[in-house]
């Protein structure tokens, strides 16, 4: 049992979190140039491990298991220029995934995997799908594809215990929080509150991670400070998951919380409640929230905007900078660098940096063309008329990067004309930006900008050096602004060494990740994730066993979503609703919920199955059951204990297949002349395919004539076989891929237009659950 201190110690080694939390603006909204520009289970395990928190960007060693070894060498092949960090292709990770070569830390999380059920596990089935967002040359063939399947295959169920902690209880978070308020005088504990950790340490999120999201806390409320000073978190209560946070230390006061409040999702729990006595001396309803939760709500836009208070205007943030844009630009003071093309938008761009009192605004000017005043090249001087600059480059959006008085950095985005935006224009944005799932989240920029300003290969002044013939006085004022590639990069480096002083004056480690992201986007992702049976439980502060229980009384209208739980996981929103259901000590508190940003719309097909029981007896009759969100055809396969496949759905008896979106089926259907009945122990799996074109899943063949319901032999086998064309449907986040495109190796890709509309009208969900018969 870990040992629990209840003595006050301050959060030591914070994580470079939600600065690029923040930043998430400049990456969803294209970033600053980056190293690639410079080229123009059901158990709902933690997703961390200990060796998940680390001090460097490391690429995990391949294992020494074979069958693991393979699917390594898969993931790294086709995977990791999106989802390793150390070997991606792009600024962030693809959808928060940094480490999938962490093969350990991957079996553990729910929302990719399902140990020993591959046919269940997301990862596996995103792979059947031939899924990617550019071109892979080439694609997975089915013997990557079954290397994987073997490996999640291989991978044993487990039943996380915490290594027999015991779960923390809120009576113990309410005596760290009185014994804390009891330390401060009357007036002072008005402007105490309180951040919690201690629902991931009884999801088991291993100790290093979990010292990791203290410091990520710290990041977080930094980046949301104008305060003189970094501040430190005091970190309280069992295994030190409660942070006292001081809003006079912020420079926050109470209306800081109460926006808080007004987007929090938990506001009627107990855990975000405590007691009467501790909500009256601090004078709030709600004197705690979640720190996952504060990681991404906080960073997001427009709460981020609305607590940091960025003005609505770049003119007005260049007034409290005390920052003359004009002036600098007319004088050489600001120092450019300009690209050609970016890999995070669809053109080039130009980089700015001014000096400010308290350290630097960095300006990003994005455009969605190259052509004409588009054309940096032909235009680099601007964004207004004047002297030389007969005709100014024309933008369409500003980003800025820029110094807090604490030495912390904060974001904002502009329109052309100045305007505060939430989002970035459609128009500027390259389609693979959408990978991130960040939307609008700053924490994803953070991930990109976790050391500060990036560094920029200029293409700008080495062309009007060449360009003898530009007018003399064009030329200088080009050269003036345009600073040589060595002044760049030492400015650049000055501005990060400011940044990593500044973490490290408030007890961060700069360099600290967590399964290869910074330590906030991991803490969002904590709460973004999708959630399992074992993470609810955590979130409720209930057992498993009790969580099951209440799960199975609710009401109808809540009965679906309690299932999804129960087969998998459930995508956030869906699975707060259950939490406020079952979570002991709920009182109706009306709040205006998640904040728009928590998560990109879901417009996929999904299927869910489920069956009575998870263990039936030899010679029960068993049932099952399926439901899709869109009209699709259904296929449902059992396997036995030594995976020989045989199709229970369609048979001879019911032949029309068509799963009608939002009805239950249940097989066999009500006197229905045929049943089954389980005859032999051991675990059996039930797998679902359904499509919205497609009749049958491709190498499935029925002939009722012969079989009453069609036997497929080996499943392994029939995979083998068919694997590589079983899913040439798509999900409609997989855009068909144009002809010419280029993907990453930079190879023409011809792409056969009958496959592209086959694409685009044939959707494919897949779905599975395991039983035991014994």
């Amino acid at each position: 049992m870990m040992r629990r201190s209840e003595t006050a110690v301050r959060a030591t080694s914070l994580a470079c979190g939600l600065l690029a939390a923040i930043a998430c603006l400049l990456l969803v909204a294209g970033g600053f140039a980056t190293a690639a520009e410079t080229d123009a289970a059901a158990t709902d395990a933690p997703v961390a491990t200990p060796a998940s928190a680390q001090s460097q960007p490391m690429i995990p060693a391949p294992p020494s298991d074979a069958r693991a070894a393979k699917a390594y060498a898969v993931f790294d092949e086709f995977c990791a220029r999106c989802h390793q960090t150390g070997k991606l292709l792009f600024p962030a990770p693809a959808r928060q995934l940094a480490n999938i070569l962490g093969l350990e830390e991957m079996g553990l999380d729910s929302s990719l995997v399902k140990p020993g059920l591959p046919d269940a596990s997301p990862l596996y089935t995103i792979m059947l799908r031939q899924h990617a967002t550019v071109d892979l040359d080439p694609m997975p063939g089915a013997a990557a594809i079954q290397a994987v399947r073997d490996w999640i295959g291989d991978l044993p169920e487990t039943s996380p215990n915490c290594g027999g902690r015991p779960k923390i209880s809120p009576a113990e978070i309410e005596l760290a929080v009185s014994a804390s308020l009891a330390t401060l005088t009357e007036g002072k504990r008005k402007e105490v509150r309180y951040v919690t950790l201690n629902h991931l340490a009884d999801a088991c999120v291993p100790p290093a991670s979990m010292t990791a999201y203290r410091q990520a806390v710290v990041k977080a409320v930094n980046t949301l400070s104008w305060g003189p000073e970094p501040i430190l978190l005091e970190a309280l209560g069992p295994d030190d998951t409660v942070l006292k946070l001081d809003l006079g230390q912020l420079g926050w006061v109470g209306a800081h919380w109460d926006k808080l409040i007004q987007a929090y999702p938990y506001a009627g729990l107990r855990s975000s409640r405590l007691t009467d006595d501790i909500r009256r001396q601090t004078g709030t309803t709600t004197p705690v929230v979640r720190g996952d939760w504060l990681a991404h709500a906080g960073t997001a836009t427009p709460l981020y905007a609305r607590l940091l208070g960025l003005p609505g205007r770049l003119a007005n943030l260049q007034r409290i900078l005390n920052v003359d844009i004009e002036a600098d630009i007319r004088g050489a003071k600001a120092r450019r660098s300009g690209l050609i093309q970016s890999t995070i938008t669809r053109a080039n761009r130009l980089v700015e940096r001014h000096p400010t009192r308290i350290g630097s605004l960095w300006l990003v000017y994005d455009f969605a063309t190259n052509e004409g005043r588009q054309n940096l090249i032909a235009n680099p001087l601007g964004p207004t008329a004047g002297g030389a600059v007969k005709v100014p480059f024309r933008h369409d959006s500003t980003r800025a990067l820029f110094t807090l008085p604490n030495g912390f950095i904060a974001y904002s985005l502009n329109d052309a004309r100045g305007d505060r935006l939430d989002a970035p224009p459609e128009a500027v944005e390259r389609p693979e930006v959408g990978w991130s799932g960040a939307n609008t989240n700053a924490a994803a920029c953070m991930a990109c900008h976790r050391s500060g300003p990036i560094g920029v290969k200029d293409s700008v002044r080495g062309q009007t050096e060449d360009d003898t013939a530009a007018p003399k006085e064009l030329r200088d004022q080009i050269l003036a602004l345009y600073a040589p590639q060595a002044e760049i990069d030492g400015i650049m480096a000055e501005d990060r060494e400011r940044y990593a002083a500044a973490q490290r004056k408030a007890g961060i480690d700069p360099d600290l990740m967590v399964a290869g992201l910074d330590p906030v986007a991991a803490l969002a992702r904590e709460y973004t994730r999708d959630v399992g049976l074992f993470r609810l439980a955590a979130e409720a502060g209930l057992t498993v066993a009790d969580a099951r229980q209440r799960l199975q009384q609710l009401p109808s209208e809540l009965a679906y979503a309690g299932r999804r739980i129960f087969a998998g996981t459930s995508p956030r929103v869906e699975a707060d609703r259950l939490l406020l259901r079952i979570a002991p000590d709920t009182i109706g508190v009306e709040t205006s919920g998640t904040p728009p940003t928590l998560a990109e719309p879901r417009t996929e097909i999904e299927l869910l199955l489920w069956t009575k029981s998870d263990v039936y007896e030899v010679g029960q009759l068993a049932s099952f059951h399926a439901r899709s969100n869109q009209n699709c055809y259904l296929t449902l396969i059992s396997l036995d204990r030594v995976g020989q496949a045989t199709v229970l759905f369609p048979n001879e008896f019911e032949q029309d297949n068509l799963l009608v979106a939002g009805r239950d089926l249940m097989l066999p259907a009500e006197g229905a002349s045929y049943q089954f009945r389980l005859r032999e122990k051991g675990r059996e799996t039930l797998i679902g395919i359904c499509q919205t074109a497609t009749k049958l899943p491709e190498g499935i063949q029925h002939d009722f004539e012969r079989q009453r319901f069609t036997m497929l032999g080996d499943w392994r086998a029939h995979l083998g076989q068919n694997g590589a064309a079983l899913a040439r449907a798509t999900s409609p986040t997989d855009q068909p891929r144009p002809k010419g495109h280029r993907g990453p190796r930079s190879k023409q890709v011809a792409v056969d237009t009958k496959a592209e509309a086959r694409a685009a009208i044939d959707l494919q969900a897949r779905a599975a659950i395991g039983y035991d018969v014994r």
